[in-house]
């Protein structure tokens, strides 16, 4: 489970209140019915968050002890120092980047370990963030751009200075991506936990319109 939380995870971990129910889980993350039921069964499926499933409803959603400890660990790094990563990611936004597995996939960071990064820098007033429509938009603070552009001047990318140097083992670099290649494949998967989350989502959808049909009457 540990590989598979990202940013949205945590940050609508953040958005659950005691009291909030999961007919309103939309409103409190800012998305529609369907992406707030597809948020929900993916919390639950990754055992961050646990519901009711009772007729009419509402159906009260708590977060579980899993998904506690995972806040408590967040909350654990934000006085850790700024290091390289954490100025990569404040470099990577401001240069456009403003989506999670958009800097996952640049930085090649598990989305774990990205999340926590994206809090610590949340938290100490480097970046905010917006969730809409079941995703996550980043942005920087002034003090998160002005670092950004610092880190940038302090830690320039290198360049290349010899083009026929960078020609000559070319044909082992093709090699060695191929190998690369073949290494970095994903592994196989359990092929039932689309089908469970599948399951999970249209409880969801079926509770949520359920309510509200109910709520309307």
């Amino acid at each position: 489970m540990a590989d598979e939380v990202n940013f949205m995870d945590l940050a609508c971990l953040l958005r659950i209140v005691p009291g909030t129910t999961l007919e309103k889980l939309g409103s409190a993350i800012n998305s529609s019915i369907f992406d707030a039921s597809n948020t929900a069964g993916s919390l639950k499926q990754k055992g961050l968050i646990d519901f009711t499933a009772s007729y009419p409803g509402p159906n009260t959603v708590t977060i579980t002890d899993a998904g506690k400890a995972l806040i408590a660990e967040a909350d654990s790094q934000i006085t850790a120092p700024i290091d390289a990563l954490d100025e990569a990611v404040l470099t990577q936004i401001s240069g456009g980047k403003r989506i999670p597995i958009d800097l996952q996939n640049t930085l090649n960071i598990r989305p774990k370990d990205l999340a926590m990064r994206i809090y610590k820098l949340y938290k100490i007033g480097l970046l905010t963030y917006d969730l809409k429509s079941g995703g996550v938009d980043l942005l920087l603070t002034d003090q998160g751009f002005i670092k950004a552009k610092s880190s940038a001047v302090s830690n320039p990318q290198p360049q290349v200075q010899n083009n026929v140097q960078t020609q000559k083992p070319a044909a082992h670099a093709e090699q060695n991506n191929d190998e690369a290649t073949i290494a970095d494949l994903p592994l196989p998967q359990n092929k039932k936990r689309p089908y469970l989350q599948i399951i999970i989502i249209i409880i969801v959808i079926a509770l949520v319109a359920y309510y509200v049909f109910k709520t309307k009457l």
